[in-house]
């Protein structure tokens, strides 16, 4: 089924959204809740508290700038869904969203735990990076297939 450019619009900023809230949901849970890592916790450790208040810090830098993100991706799906009649449909628009989250934690995994190597899934362990990374892949195909079903 061929798209408008309304319902690209819409899909993207909900994609855009969903990394946001991919990001925002990782420091809650893991980062500030279960404290199993911080986003710089290979580089600062979280063991002292110089190192937990830097780390928190940085933390907390980082969810500002997700939530920044967020609402550009709800802007964007704001101003597709402004003064149109289309309709569009809210079940892509959430698996747009879930593609956006698993592209977070995909980035995440990949990037931040291998490539930088700025923090693991569990500070003081690599055994669970790779775990990370397939449940991520896991969430971003479960996007996809919601997307294009």
């Amino acid at each position: 089924m061929a798209r408008t450019d309304g319902e690209r619009t819409v899909l993207f900023g909900a994609g855009v959204f969903g990394f946001g809230l991919g990001a925002l949901l990782d420091v809650l849970v893991f980062h500030l809740i279960l404290q199993w890592h911080h986003l710089l916790s290979d580089f600062f450790t979280p063991s002292t508290l110089a190192g937990l208040r830097t780390n928190v810090y940085w933390d907390g830098l980082f969810s500002l700038a997700m939530v920044g993100v967020m609402a550009a991706g709800m802007g964007t799906v704001w101003r597709a869904l402004n003064g149109t009649s289309e309709s569009y449909s809210a079940v892509r628009a959430f698996g747009s969203l879930l593609v956006g989250a698993g592209l977070f934690n995909v980035f995440d995994g990949t990037v931040d735990h291998y490539v930088l190597g700025i923090h693991d899934a569990v500070h003081g362990t690599q055994a669970f990076n790779p775990h990370w990374v397939g449940a991520s892949l896991l969430l971003l195909g479960t996007g996809i297939l919601v997307v294009t079903r």
